[in-house]
């Protein structure tokens, strides 16, 4: 906790937000929370929609070979879009761009989904709670061009790292 102390200080500033300990608590279980039903709605998708669907014809094979990145789409928007009135409760200013970066970011996590479960699910709850919490961090800019900015290039950054 002294960690979590060092990092909170309440000091006031004329460029950036601040941001409280229990709104970072609660936005990290939160996050926790979203980045476990990214993975289980990605699996239900895959498992129960896209495979039984379009896997029973050989037409369309090529959607067969993709239907993990094709099935982690859809989640993530969904809990992208119910993501953005939970923040603007939390206190987070401008939800919609930290969400949009994010999803942009996010674009495809599930395909490093092909090893052991609890990796899998690891790494999409790690993946989905450090991309978050980042942009969370670097959007308390004041200013609203320089959060958009820096926002942009934090969702390029992440992006192609998360490419490799």
């Amino acid at each position: 906790m002294k960690l979590l102390s060092a990092i909170f200080r309440e000091e006031t500033s004329e460029y950036t937000y601040s941001f409280s300990k229990m709104s970072f608590l609660r936005v990290l279980v939160a996050l926790i929370v979203s980045g476990v039903a990214i993975w289980l709605l990605a699996l239900a998708f895959d498992r129960f929609m896209i495979t039984p669907v379009f896997c029973s014809n050989a037409d369309n094979i090529s959607i067969c070979a993709n239907s993990t990145s094709i099935s982690s789409y859809i989640p993530l928007i969904l809990v992208g879009v119910m993501l953005v009135p939970l923040l603007v409760v939390f206190g987070i200013k401008r939800p919609l761009l930290v969400v949009l970066a994010a999803t942009v970011s996010l674009w495809g996590v599930t395909l490093w989904a092909n090893g052991p479960w609890v990796l899998s699910l690891t790494w999409v709850v790690l993946a989905t709670v450090l991309v978050y919490l980042s942009l969370i961090w670097l959007n308390r800019i004041r200013g609203n061009w320089a959060a958009i900015l820096f926002v942009t290039l934090f969702a390029i950054l992440a992006r192609v790292v998360l490419s490799l």
